[in-house]
């Protein structure tokens, strides 16, 4: 089995971080700082809507000089390119260089499942042998 046919499912952040979109960008602050985390998924009820990053408020304070009512849906990145949990490692990594995005939210039935990461990516994609991944991964594949 190759990367190619190992699914983002095996290795995505299951723990997903949201923020209504019509919070303050304060907010979202806050929950960088208390979580230690750096992108949240933007939701209009339970509608994924957007990805807010650490980038998005640093650059907001500059453009927006620090301004109080600036809510999310004005500073996050809309409608992000999300995957499904059986879509492939090698397709991610191409999605990623090819759409210049760090992050993918990984949508099953409409609603988030995971988000999968260039970092993510890197650790998984470093492994000396892909048959090393394959044995690790064996059991959940079905691979015996």
């Amino acid at each position: 089995m190759t990367k190619s046919l190992i699914p983002v499912s095996l290795f995505m952040t299951k723990k997903i971080h949201t923020i209504q979109s019509s919070e303050s960008i304060q907010s979202a602050a806050k929950f960088f700082y208390e979580k230690d985390i750096s992108s949240l998924m933007v939701l209009d009820g339970d509608k994924l809507v957007g990805i807010i990053t650490e980038k998005d408020l640093v650059t907001s304070a500059l453009v927006f000089d620090h301004e109080k009512n600036i809510s999310i849906k004005d500073i996050m990145t809309p409608s992000p390119i999300c995957i499904t949990p059986d879509t492939s490692l090698l397709e991610v990594a191409h999605l990623m260089t090819e759409k210049k995005f760090h992050k993918f939210p990984v949508l099953e039935n409409n609603k988030i499942v995971g988000l999968i990461s260039a970092t993510d990516l890197v650790v998984i994609f470093s492994m000396t042998k892909e048959e090393d991944l394959v044995k690790v991964l064996g059991p959940q594949l079905g691979l015996e």
